[in-house]
């Protein structure tokens, strides 16, 4: 009895003592952010100018970025955007910073170098949740019909979180299963002791 005893308060103790495993939340909502002066052609898109406007932010976007319901300055920190695979945007939004990376089909359509849209899949990072799969559109305009160069263009990127199941996490798993183990042993060896 007093192994037992013993056993339970040792598995009691490091259960107490050992930190959770968490993993940081996936991001959730919807992020547009959106500028003026870029050009592009059939295979990628330039922001003459870097300046940009974060809006419309739902969920983790709004809390993180601050941008719901109002809006909030914004910059895009890559000058080329390639219609590729993989292929990143940057942009920041305060003192946080955004990363999308292009990883599935791209839908490109370009209507007589006065409208662009592409939409595809990807995956986006943000400080403090672990990267997740989303969905973007970004569309141009110029009404100049010249691909963008005559300075009156505009853009807008907006991309949406795809949510995914959350797996257990293996060391927690690990844990209970050594001490669901540990007691199972304790018990066969004092029932062992007590048939002796």
């Amino acid at each position: 009895m007093k192994n037992l005893t013993l056993g339970l308060f040792a598995l009691a103790t490091a259960l107490v003592l050992t930190p959770a495993a968490q993993a940081d939340p996936i991001i959730q909502g919807t992020l547009g952010v959106g500028g003026g002066n870029d050009q592009w052609s059939s295979t990628q898109l330039d922001f003459i100018s870097t300046n940009a406007t974060a809006r419309d932010a739902t969920g983790s976007f709004g809390l993180v970025l601050g941008v719901a319901p109002a809006t909030n300055p914004a910059t895009i920190d890559t000058p080329v955007y390639h219609f590729a695979i993989p292929d990143v945007l940057i942009f920041t939004v305060g003192a946080d910073t955004a990363t999308f990376t292009i990883t599935g089909p791209i839908d490109v359509t370009l209507d007589n170098a006065q409208f662009l849209d592409i939409s595809g899949t990807g995956v986006l990072t943000l400080t403090g949740y672990d990267p997740t799969v989303a969905t973007f559109s970004l569309s141009s305009t110029d009404s100049s019909n010249n691909f963008g160069t005559t300075g009156s263009s505009t853009f807008g990127f907006d991309v949406t979180s795809l949510e995914i199941a959350a797996t257990p996490e293996p060391t927690s798993l690990l844990l209970l299963g050594s001490g669901i183990l540990g007691l199972a042993g304790l018990l066969r060896r004092k029932t062992a002791k007590r048939q002796i």
